[in-house]
């Protein structure tokens, strides 16, 4: 039986039982009267156990006191021994420290001493060292010269306290610079024809000699002057500047990869050995990478483009030789070409400050060449469509160029530009109806008709120039939006070179910002959305007017027409029936323009011309007051109201009226409300109260005023016409 869990902490009593007992009924009295027999045999040796160690462990009680007592007794000797000693060591240190004193000057004196003789040692082996140097150069033996100089540059380092230690440079720097005379010609002869074992020897000496540097130079003149050659004979080919100034970068990576492995086994850096090459090179450029950008620009006609063109080289130029940098190190360490980096991109520095002066003069140049010369009115439509169309070109090159050039840094200089642009442009559409304008009303009354739809073709085009002006807003503010975020959020890695140059041009940037986060499309281009529903206007304007310009003629001689002063008999030379007059032709003439304008506006009225529809609902005419669908009928309104407020602006500036007369204005105003019923226009009130005012009996003539409402001063009028007391 295993008794071992009786001496678990956590035993289980119960469980130890049921886990023993589990056997059939039948037997479990003997197993447990065996159980039983057995824990009692067990208690037994538990207890004998327990009483013999007991009995041993009092035995062994007088023999541990004992024991703890002498280690009691030997601490307190311990104890006593130490401050004995301390007492000892501190009376030593009393008797003795002078002499310490002496001793530690003695052992300096000492080293002294042996440093002066080190010192005199290797003035003496410089001494020796200089005159077998001298010797040696004498014979022309370099590697003589160059062991002995090697030596000499040890010793120099004993001899730094030295007086004559500033001597001891200038002859050693002198014996150097005769050693490099030697070693100019062979030096330039081995990095001209890479040979290996040599260059590595000779960078060898050269370093220990602390003229690594010196080595490296001739290394780069080597190499500098082909590229030097390289540079004026691309230049010399007379080809455009970006294409020649990628065959220049590709000789610069040609040359890096022809060389990296070979420096890669010569100098300790190579990677900086060649950028210091390409450096130099690139500061040496003669006439320099600036000047040639710059004379180019001035004589490009599209300068942006250019320099478009020539950053994107330098950008590819940029990115390969990261590369061969990277796969040169296997790392992602290229500090080594950012001296390169820095120099081929300098030239642009100037150019983004420009950006928005740059951007302006082109575009302003391109609205100078805009051909808009018109000779009749039919070229006018036409010709202001196809300068809509190459306006927004311009205009969405221009917004191109910006995030390509500036990576969004320009846009406060883009968006200046694009103002003054658009507003250049729509000046040029306002002369041109102006010139419309002239020549539509210089055209004989016959071609009314003709003219009236050259203007709307013209109200058609400025829906095309609202439709493209919008998508082109709307499109912009996207743009910003997006370049905005990036740069303000350090999304783009480009160096924020207004914040060093121009830190209030950056703040515009971030005001504008805000300014799109919370008005939209609405912040930028105002004043051009401004011009254009302004050229809206005017083109209605201008269609109106030459419809209404005949109505206006027509009625301005009214007041003043002898029928209204003509008597009865005379009209007719007899008696005529009260009702057989007809309407005379200055009101038939009005009417008749009236019921043609729904033909003249049929072709120009349906679904498919979204550009005219854009204008129209834009815009307004005079006493329009319905808007929606049928905004022909707003135009047959229009111009309805305007002829019937300027009708009836005639009737009451007539100054005498004879009976005649008053039945001939009466059937000259019949016909024209009949004209607008056939219309389904709404007649104009007061010249419905005119009607009722004539019409009206003189019994009941104030009865028929007091009904229609109408102001005292018509009814006064009327009254005095018709002679009503």
């Amino acid at each position: 039986m295993d008794f071992s869990k009786f001496s678990d902490e956590s035993f289980d009593v119960k469980e130890w039982i049921n886990n023993a007992l589990q056997i059939k009924s039948t037997l479990a009295d003997n197993q447990v009267s065996s159980l039983v027999m057995k824990l009692q045999l067990c208690i037994q040796e538990v207890n004998k156990s327990l009483e013999e160690t007991s009995r041993v462990a009092l035995n062994n009680i007088p023999r541990v006191l004992r024991e703890v007592e002498n280690v009691k007794t030997e601490a307190s000797v311990l104890k006593n021994q130490m401050a004995v000693l301390k007492d000892d060591i501190r009376l030593i240190e009393e008797n003795t420290s002078q002499s310490m004193k002496e001793l530690m000057l003695i052992d300096g004196v000492k080293n002294r001493m042996q440093s002066t003789s080190l010192a005199l040692q290797e003035a003496d082996n410089w001494s020796k060292s200089s005159l077998k140097v001298t010797e040696a150069a004498l014979v022309g033996d370099v590697e003589q010269v160059a062991q002995r100089l090697i030596s000499m540059q040890k010793s120099l380092q004993h001899l730094k306290d030295s007086p004559d230690f500033a001597n001891y440079v200038e002859v050693l720097e002198s014996h150097k610079n005769k050693l490099e005379a030697m070693l100019s010609p062979k030096l330039v002869h081995i990095f001209n024809n890479h040979n290996l074992e040599d260059a590595k020897y000779y960078v060898g000496i050269f370093e220990q000699l602390n003229r690594l540097s010196h080595l490296q130079t001739y290394y780069n003149n080597c190499h500098k002057t082909s590229i030097l050659n390289a540079w004026i004979s691309l230049r010399d080919e007379k080809k455009p500047l970006a294409s020649w100034l990628a065959k220049f970068y590709e000789h610069l990576l040609s040359l890096w990869h022809q060389e990296v492995s070979w420096c890669s086994k010569v100098f300790p850096q190579p990677l900086q050995i060649l950028s210091s090459l390409l450096a130099q090179s690139l500061s040496n450029l003669q006439p320099s990478l600036d000047i040639c950008i710059q004379e180019n620009v001035n004589e490009a006609v599209n300068p942006l483009q250019l320099l478009l063109e020539i950053k994107t080289v330098t950008a590819r130029f940029e990115k390969s030789l990261r590369m061969a940098v990277l796969s040169a190190q296997n790392s992602n360490d290229d500090v080594s070409i950012l001296s390169v980096i820095d120099l081929v991109n300098a030239p642009f520095s100037n150019f983004l400050l420009r950006y928005s002066s740059l951007q302006q003069d082109y575009l302003i140049k391109n609205i100078e060449q805009l051909k808009m010369t018109v000779k009749d009115l039919s070229d006018i439509p036409e010709v202001i469509a196809d300068s809509t169309n190459l306006v927004f070109k311009y205009a969405q090159e221009a917004s191109q160029a910006c995030w390509q050039f500036t990576h969004g840094y320009g846009v406060c200089g883009l968006h200046e530009a694009l103002q003054i642009f658009l507003s250049a442009y729509f000046e040029l559409i306002d002369n041109t109806l102006s010139k419309f304008n002239q020549l539509a009303f210089g055209l004989p009354a016959e071609c009314v008709w003709s003219n009236f739809q050259y203007s709307f073709k013209v109200i058609e085009v400025c829906g095309t120039l609202m439709t493209k002006f919008e998508a082109y807003r709307c499109g912009l503010c996207e743009e910003i939006t997006k370049h905005v975020l990036e740069i303000t959020q350090g999304s783009v890695s480009d160096d924020n070179y207004l914040i060093k140059a121009r830190p209030a041009e950056w703040d515009f940037i971030m005001e504008l910002k805000d300014q799109i986060l919370s008005r939209g499309k609405d912040a930028i281009l105002s004043a051009s959305c401004s011009h254009v529903l302004r050229l809206n206007k005017r083109a209605h304007s201008l269609a109106f007017d030459l419809i209404f310009y005949q109505f206006k003629c027509l009625l301005d001689g009214v007041s003043s027409m002898e029928v209204w002063r003509t008597e009865e008999k005379e009209a007719a030379g007899g008696d005529l029936p009260k009702f057989s007059l007809s309407p005379q032709s200055y009101i038939t003439q009005i009417g008749d323009s009236l019921l043609t304008l729904p033909q003249q506006l049929e072709g120009y009225f349906n679904e498919q011309n979204v550009s005219l529809i854009v204008s129209l609902k834009v815009g307004r005419l005079p006493f329009q007051e319905t808007e929606g669908a049928h905004l022909d009928h707003c135009w047959l309104e229009s111009l309805a109201r305007s002829a019937s407020a300027n009708y009836v602006e005639a009737i009451i500036k007539i100054p005498y009226l004879t009976a005649y007369g008053t039945r001939q204005l009466l059937a000259d105003i019949d016909y024209y409300l009949k004209i607008l019923g056939a219309l389904e226009v709404n007649v104009n009130e007061k010249l419905l109260t005119i009607q009722k005012l004539m019409i009206a009996d003189p019994s009941s003539f104030n009865e028929v005023a007091a009904e229609t409402g109408a102001d005292e001063s018509l009814i006064k009028y009327i009254s005095t016409l018709r002679k009503i007391c």
